[in-house]
């Protein structure tokens, strides 16, 4: 839940908004004949409320992100997901993130990579490949091994849906591995550099690959 301003009602309700000139005077004088207890506990009372509503500021400032809506992260809007999620807050991105659940925040080519990657899972038929030269095929992961040299085809009319995947390793050393493909692709993540996909050394590589009117890819790299 968002930190809410305090509003000209709640001011009113909690305040004295009005007395008489003789408050502890007696009904009969136009006073309302308030105890001098009576007569601070209604000055106490907007103060007290303020004091309680900053108490519960601070007390979200101290508390473990984890704890949601109990802590300040959880109270804070990301604005990340404007009218599919407008109650999106920070809490909700430091859980993503501890979870390692980010694809849903990244967005390639105007798809979200989350989505990509479900639909990866759900209908890829993973397939060994040995050689140095490989055409794609829809829907199809290709466990590559380790490569020094790869020259990649795409198919000439994709399907509108069209996607697949390489996994493979690099040997040791800059330089033991290439990996040669089309122009045109717009790739994304690990290793790319000026908007091309290097390949480093004892490196483990997964490859998404997709077309959506343009091919994209993106690359996720980690040490061996």
């Amino acid at each position: 839940m968002p930190i809410a301003q305090l509003t000209e009602n709640e001011m009113n309700a909690q305040g004295v908004v009005s007395l008489p000139t003789r408050p502890n005077g007696d009904y009969s004088s136009g006073g309302e004949a308030l105890s001098a207890s009576a007569l601070k506990e209604r000055f106490d009372r907007l103060p007290r409320y303020i004091a309680a509503r900053l108490n519960a500021v601070i007390a979200a400032l101290n508390a473990d992100p984890a704890d949601g809506e109990g802590a300040i992260a959880g109270m804070i809007l990301t604005g990340l997901f404007p009218g599919e999620n407008d109650g999106h807050t920070l809490s909700d991105l430091f859980t993503d993130i501890r979870n390692g659940d980010l694809a849903g925040y990244l967005s390639v080519g105007g798809r979200s990579l989350s989505e990509g990657l479900a639909r990866k899972e759900e209908t890829f038929l993973a397939t060994p490949f040995s050689g140095d030269a490989l055409t794609v095929a829809d829907r199809t992961e290709y466990w590559c091994g380790t490569i020094t040299e790869l020259s990649l085809s795409l198919p000439a009319s994709p399907a509108s849906t069209f996607c697949c995947a390489l996994v493979f390793d690099t040997p040791e050393g800059n330089g033991s591995a290439s990996i040669d493909y089309p122009e045109g692709i717009r790739w994304s993540g690990d290793d790319i550099v000026d908007g091309e996909f290097l390949l480093f050394g004892e490196r483990h590589y997964t490859v998404f690959l997709w077309y959506d009117g343009a091919w994209e890819a993106t690359v996720r790299g980690v040490d061996l």
